[in-house]
């Protein structure tokens, strides 16, 4: 699919001032190296209300034990190497069970994560960041990656977690969307560029405040 054809197809789902928005974003992205996002929170409910969904499934914490075996399946998009390592920061996994058969997942992060190339993000305590969610396309639209979702949220409160923080591209409507249907907050804005091999990352006040910010574990060293 060329540009102008994707062009077209975004116009006839948000309208062309949206779609030529989104363009010009992922443009700014990809030839500029220019990131934004919209950083939103959401506090975790001490009884949250699940959306119904198949009620033959369980959702639960996946083991340590388990990831070997789904690492194997290329489906679920877990590889070894990157669940051994997010095991060892103490990160951890939920996820939804029909059955033997892992049908969606998310992990949440103890501190930080890595996010695309040698970008990684961090958030502080008591916010938690949840990243790499998937659900199998054949469980898709019966809300269960949501169910997951809160399901982790409760988790993460027991272990002293308050919030889950998140972000999102300014252009990705579709997950803006669903997100404030979830019931998170917008708190302001965060992005970053790489120029002459450096990471330049600016944040809006509020978000700041809640220790989010993206970094490159070299510079660190």
């Amino acid at each position: 699919m060329n540009r102008l054809d994707r062009l077209k197809i975004n116009a006839g789902r948000w309208g062309w001032p949206r779609a030529l928005y989104n363009a010009v974003i992922r443009g700014a992205a990809r030839y500029l190296g220019i990131h934004l996002y919209i950083v939103r929170v959401r506090r975790f409910p001490e009884e949250p209300t699940y959306p119904a969904t198949n009620p033959d499934l369980v959702i639960r914490k996946i083991e340590e034990a388990e990831l070997p075996e789904l690492c194997k399946n290329p489906e679920l998009g877990i590889r070894r190497a990157f669940a051994e390592k997010a095991v060892l920061r103490g990160d951890i996994v939920f996820g939804a069970f029909d059955g033997p058969r892992l049908v969606s997942y998310i992990w949440r992060a103890a501190d930080s994560a890595p996010d695309v190339g040698d970008i990684w993000v961090r958030v502080d305590k008591p916010y938690n960041y949840s990243y790499k969610s998937y659900t199998r396309p054949a469980y898709r639209g019966q809300r269960i990656g949501p169910v997951v979702h809160l399901f982790s949220d409760n988790e993460m409160r027991k272990l002293g977690y308050e919030y889950r923080a998140g972000f999102v591209s300014v252009s990705n409507f579709s997950s803006l969307r669903m997100g404030k249907h979830m019931g998170s907050v917008k708190i302001g804005y965060a992005g970053y560029v790489v120029l002459f091999g450096r990471l330049f990352q600016f944040r809006t006040k509020a978000v700041k405040a809640i220790g989010f910010e993206f970094y490159r574990p070299d510079d660190l060293r």
